[in-house]
């Protein structure tokens, strides 16, 4: 190989790495940040849908990014993956105080039983990612992602079809 092509991959393979690290960091740093998402909505008129995207999906992305992009899965990020999960079963309990502002958005009695049966399941299945986690378990750490976003997918086809990635 050239030196040219030697210095890009090294390049590359460099900032890949310290892209890497941001975002551990990042979502690390992240993690030690629990008031604001442990509170409770501080308006219950707040958007279901603004509660989604700005902390459950965040979760999400830092949990896909760390699981799925970021191999290997080294002790400090299992920890990472505990401390997120935590707040995932936390927000999940939350969503159970927006049933006023969903029921005022329209739904029907089949759609607020099916998002409460999908919230419990994405509570049970952040808690078995929690323990897998603890464990340092890879692979069901990858078990237990691949069914939390089945369970994400599930939800989003009912009430937000154009957020589908499958």
């Amino acid at each position: 190989m050239s030196r040219i092509r030697i210095a890009v991959l090294v390049f590359l393979i460099t900032g890949g790495a310290i892209f890497a690290g941001y975002r551990f960091r990042s979502g690390h740093a992240a993690a030690s940040v629990s008031a604001e998402h442990s509170a409770k909505p501080k308006q219950m008129n707040e958007d279901l849908r603004r509660f989604m995207q700005s902390r459950v999906h965040q979760e999400y992305t830092f949990l896909s990014f760390t699981i799925w992009h970021d191999k290997p899965l080294t002790p400090a990020k299992m920890d990472s993956i505990t401390a997120s999960t935590a707040k995932m079963m936390d927000m999940a309990k939350q969503l159970s105080d927006y049933e006023a502002v969903y029921k005022d958005q329209g739904w029907t009695n089949d759609d607020v039983k099916y998002f409460n049966e999908k919230r419990l399941q994405l509570s049970r299945v952040a808690e078995e990612l929690n323990h897998a986690a603890q464990k340092h378990d890879s692979q069901e750490v990858v078990n237990f992602f691949m069914h939390l976003d089945s369970t994400c997918q599930s939800c989003h086809r009912r009430f937000r079809p154009d957020l589908q990635w499958l």
